[in-house]
């Protein structure tokens, strides 16, 4: 690492020592004796508890530039939610329904997509495979290096179900994990996920449980699929080819296709024979 990006980090690590004064802030009284209370209460309302784990992310996926605006930005949007709103995001974000910021959990989702190196993925949209390309180009890492087959995948897009999102997020992270980076998302309760890469030993500081999101990364997605193979070679049945991809429910293997009518069943597929299918995720 050169000594630029160590003494970003170690800026960062100073200023999130600093965090701003709990005194700044009149915090609803309710909120400083309840014990449990629903997501959607978190975000829609000020808990400095909450502040802490929403800056300590911000620490980590925010240059120290722009982190230092945020800590700026979050003071501002406290004392004056509207003028802070116009300031860094436009008027505009006052009145648009899909991105119109009502609550600071508005104000920070909107902030990292704005001032970070992330791609934002909205749910069943089409692009991601550009969208991963250029993320890994704001840091530095060359798309073409890495052992992916990017059209395949994009022209896949218009055949797949949502799942090929991620399945192109398990390649792309196996690849970066041999050059210490590691790719995530959040989700924050909108209908998008906001993804990052970062060195390794910065995910490995991020808390991988937290309250306020929800953390996209492998150990997620295994909750959500079973075993994902791509088909390495001919398996002799008709409408699956070399390059597609199978999901493994139960002792049966499924294509993924967007229509439904095209999808088909497959059993006895070989998983140890690695010239028919390699397991993806």
């Amino acid at each position: 690492m050169s000594n630029n990006e160590n003494s970003n980090e170690k800026k960062q690590e100073e200023i999130k020592d600093e965090k701003i004064s709990e005194t700044e802030i009149n915090e609803d009284k309710n909120l400083k004796t309840r014990k449990k209370v629903s997501k959607n209460d978190m975000l829609n309302h000020i808990d400095l508890s909450i502040y802490n784990e929403l800056d300590d992310f911000a620490a980590e996926v925010l240059d120290t530039d722009n982190f230092l605006k945020y800590v700026e930005a979050r003071r501002e949007y406290l004392f004056e939610a509207e003028e802070a709103v116009k300031k860094y995001f436009g008027e505009e974000f006052l009145n648009d329904g899909e991105n119109k910021i009502s609550t600071f959990s508005d104000f920070y989702y909107q902030y990292l997509v704005k001032y970070s190196d992330s791609y934002l993925y909205k749910f069943m949209a089409k692009g991601y495979t550009d969208g991963f390309r250029e993320l890994l180009g704001k840091k530095g890492i060359n798309p073409d290096s890495l052992n992916v087959d990017w059209e395949s995948i994009r022209l896949k897009e218009l055949e797949y179900d949502e799942s090929l999102v991620d399945i192109l997020y398990s390649i792309v992270n196996y690849e970066l994990e041999h050059r210490r980076y590691s790719i995530f998302g959040i989700n924050m309760g909108y209908e998008s996920t906001l993804y990052f890469v970062v060195p390794e030993k910065t995910f490995l500081r991020i808390d991988n449980e937290p309250e306020l999101f929800t953390i996209f990364d492998i150990g997620f997605l295994e909750t959500i699929y079973n075993e994902i193979y791509e088909v390495v070679g001919e398996l002799g049945t008709e409408n699956v080819k070399v390059g597609d991809f199978l999901e493994k429910r139960g002792n049966e293997y499924y294509t993924l296709f967007a229509d439904s009518s095209e999808n088909i069943v497959i059993e006895n597929i070989d998983e140890n024979d690695e010239s028919k299918v390699k397991i993806i995720l």
